[in-house]
């Protein structure tokens, strides 16, 4: 396998034309563009409590309660072997 890597300015049109090395195999291929990012307008950041993504991930079903952190750490802690030790 072989790969070209070329560093583009997509245009308005969003128009790009590839004009790949000579030597390069003739034959399928893959085409990947990637977003680059910038260095003028970095993403922000994001800082979650371990709380935050867990909510954010799990969704509890009907009629069971939240559990914190704490309530995890106090059933580690008593050695509780199942959700009704919570």
């Amino acid at each position: 396998m072989r790969a070209h890597r070329l560093k583009v300015t997509v245009p308005e049109s969003h128009e790009l034309r590839l004009l790949l090395p000579s030597d390069f195999p003739t034959g399928e291929a893959e085409v990947i563009v990637l977003e680059a990012s910038h260095p003028t307008s970095p993403r922000p950041q994001t800082h979650l409590t371990v709380d935050e993504l867990l909510a954010a991930r799990l969704q509890r079903p009907p009629g069971v309660a939240p559990v914190s952190l704490e309530d995890i750490e106090r059933a580690i802690a008593a050695g509780g072997g199942g959700r009704g030790d919570v």
